[in-house]
């Protein structure tokens, strides 16, 4: 029972990664996607999930500094390992969408501060949840300027939406259910886990993009450095402890906002006949905040000189 607890937590903890790196990202139906290759990224990133989850708990990340350092590892393993664009454009390819998007949109926002908003009460969720609906809407109309883009129509983009997030809720509502108190790094499954990845990069990774051999290995290692420091310090639980009770069922519905913000400012700029490279705001600013937070977050875990690490945003030092 708990085995199945624990596969169910880490496929919730995988949907929850995918939707807001993929589904989010890409804003509509492209040209060959099939419930079957969404299911193969689902799959993808349960395996990253259960990474991520690990890394979690193995080094007691129980800050938000610590914690974009276990989404930067994420998001390196994915843009540097299992496809190589953080070799495209380097160093800003570094950030972008590595820390920029997996460590800062889809872990922070998606991840930590919807989860927090969920135990907080059905008025954190609205708000945050039409945040992040804002900013899908604002992002999504980005394709309709790129050449492989294209203007979808208000009706197919809610459509999408509307199809993509329902799983989300049911997600949060099983990781709710399923990781605060049951998952448990198995030693087994990390060396299995492991190897894999490392044949996938000597194979694939390395012969697609040989600074591979260089780049990533220097990022990953650095980062288990700091996390290795961050948990020989931190007494604290890590961030998978969750509160005392799950949010009731009927809150995560609440997180309908999200997809509905987005359809409605999706319809809205439609309407209006917007045509704004809303890619490149957002890649400026959060190109450049990627790099802030990275260096930030490392200063923060080597400057750590006690146990004593508060778990809120409100709280770091």
């Amino acid at each position: 029972m708990r085995i199945a607890r624990q596969l169910a937590g880490i496929l919730a903890t995988g949907y929850i990664l995918v939707y807001y790196s993929e589904f989010l990202f890409w804003a509509r139906v492209r040209p060959g996607d099939s419930l079957l290759e969404w299911a193969s990224s689902w799959l993808v990133y349960s395996v990253m999930a259960f990474v991520f989850l690990s890394l979690l708990a193995r080094f007691r990340v129980s800050s938000i500094w610590a914690l974009f350092l276990a989404g930067a590892a994420f998001g390196w393993l994915l843009e540097g390992l299992v496809v190589q664009t953080t070799y495209e454009n380097l160093p800003l390819s570094i950030s972008f969408t590595a820390l920029s998007w997996h460590a800062l949109i889809t872990i922070w926002a998606g991840w930590y501060a919807l989860r927090r908003a969920l135990a907080a009460g059905p008025g954190a969720t609205l708000l945050w949840a039409a945040a992040i609906g804002l900013f899908y809407g604002f992002w999504a109309i980005s394709w309709w300027v790129e050449p492989d883009g294209g203007v979808a129509l208000p009706l197919d983009f809610a459509r999408f939406a509307l199809l993509t997030s329902l799983p989300l809720v049911i997600a949060y509502w099983v990781y709710d259910r399923t990781v605060p108190g049951y998952f448990a790094p198995s030693r087994s499954a990390e060396i299995v886990v492991a190897v894999l990845l490392a044949l996938y990069f000597v194979v694939v990774a390395v012969r697609a993009a040989p600074a591979a051999a260089i780049v990533l290995p220097l990022l990953l290692g650095a980062l288990f450095l700091a996390l290795r420091r961050h948990g020989r310090l931190a007494s604290q639980e890590s961030l998978l402890t969750g509160p005392a009770r799950a949010a009731p069922g009927w809150r995560t519905l609440c997180l309908l906002a999200l997809p509905l913000t987005a359809i409605a400012f999706y319809s809205v700029a439609y309407l209006l006949g917007l045509r704004w490279p809303t890619n490149w705001i957002v890649y400026f600013v959060t190109m450049p905040l990627g790099f802030v937070l990275l260096i930030v977050s490392f200063v923060k875990v080597w400057r750590m000189k006690s146990d004593r690490l508060l778990t809120t945003p409100e709280g770091q030092g």
